[in-house]
């Protein structure tokens, strides 16, 4: 008996909890001037070591629910996309019934606000709640399309199908058929890219001060910034006679705060390259996003060594929590490019020799490079 009641609690355990989490079940949009669509999305991670599959999502009426993807590897992500045209002004309060295959209940999500006014046409008048971005959504193996299109508007609540695995549907009440609104996914969509936990690591050394190089670099980490995302972590250090954290593990969200720290950067004082990198890897690996990339980018002209027990140290404590390390380089030293170049093979980096000429979004490219899924 005893052992049967053992059994019946732990079934209940695993019936009542589950595994999905959410970046928030029920974000609350505050007052919305005006809008003819409310859309907007809920990232979702698999915490568990098994598979989960998304089988169905059953909302309020003319609620439009989409998923990336309906099957969750251990430690996977996925992008809920919720979508609804409101009939009228004023509160509203949203609800959808995630079915998942690690419990018994739904999910209970639900979106709210209060808006103002309803725009009476679909131009420029959608109003979304996620990460605004640069063009139409297209999300791979065929899960998810939303381009700019003259069909009419699929009006049912589903979630996505994909060959591989049968999908439960229940189609709810259809809204009026509208052309949709294309979904701004940006320079590093979050289905494509990884999160990424990014270490600057600024030279400000004397031998920074020649009036090229310092504002080259920040013209560059100015376009990285505009491209990051709330899921990206961005720590700023400076070195030159000894290192200085100046912000450490700032959301990508943050960017006016991010773009006014590079703006003060200035040079002053020697260069201790060696110690700093060491410094760097401890606090990239503070900030360790497990399945994401994590990156310390330095930047500086390369006048100092590298020694061998410096890579020792480096090889030694990269342990399970392992930092890329790339060398953006300044000035035409021969010796002081080489150099930078082996510490970039060491790091298992990349070597960026950054000239007056040279794109502005170099850093972006490397972090995409980097953080592709």
């Amino acid at each position: 008996m005893r052992r049967f009641l053992i059994y019946f609690l732990f079934l209940l355990t695993q019936l009542g909890y589950g595994q999905l989490t959410f970046s928030d079940q029920n974000p609350d949009l505050g007052v919305i001037p005006e809008a003819y669509e409310i859309k907007g999305d809920v990232i979702i991670k698999n915490e568990s070591e098994k598979k989960i599959f998304l089988l169905r999502a059953d909302a309020d009426k003319g609620i439009k629910v989409f998923a990336s993807k309906k099957t969750l590897l251990p430690k996977d992500t996925c992008l809920l996309i919720i979508s609804f045209i409101p009939d009228s002004k004023g509160k509203f309060r949203k609800g959808v019934k995630l079915v998942a295959s690690d419990k018994d209940k739904p999910y209970e999500l639900s979106i709210s606000g209060n808006l103002n006014n309803v725009k009476q046409d679909d131009k420029t008048a959608c109003f979304y709640f996620g990460s605004r971005q640069n063009s139409n959504v297209k999300i791979k193996d065929g899960v998810m399309n939303v381009p700019e299109t003259h069909e009419p508007r699929d009006v049912t609540n589903k979630m996505p199908n994909n060959a591989s695995e049968p999908v439960v549907t229940k189609t709810l009440e259809a809204t009026p058929k509208k052309k949709p609104e294309p979904v701004d996914m940006g320079k590093l969509p979050l289905l494509e890219y990884k999160p990424n936990n990014i270490v600057f690591l600024i030279d400000v050394s004397n031998s920074m001060k020649d009036s090229a190089k310092l504002p080259l670099m920040k013209k560059a980490m100015y376009a990285l910034i505009d491209a990051v995302r709330d899921v990206d972590k961005i720590t700023l250090l400076t070195y030159s006679d000894s290192v200085k954290i100046i912000k450490e593990g700032v959301s990508g969200s943050e960017k006016q705060q991010l773009k006014e720290i590079v703006s003060g950067l200035k040079a002053h004082g020697l260069t201790k390259g060696n110690k700093a990198i060491l410094r760097s890897q401890s606090i990239a690996q503070r900030n360790y996003i497990a399945e994401g990339n994590n990156q310390v980018i330095m930047a500086t002209d390369g006048k100092f060594r590298f020694y061998s027990e410096d890579q020792k140290k480096w090889n030694e404590a990269q342990g399970n929590k392992k930092i890329i390390l790339t060398t953006v380089a300044f000035g035409d030293d021969k010796d002081a490019m080489k150099n930078l170049k082996e510490i970039a093979e060491i790091g298992e980096g990349s070597f960026i020799h950054m000239k007056k000429n040279s794109s502005d979004e170099k850093l972006l490219e490397e972090i995409k490079t980097r953080s592709k899924r």
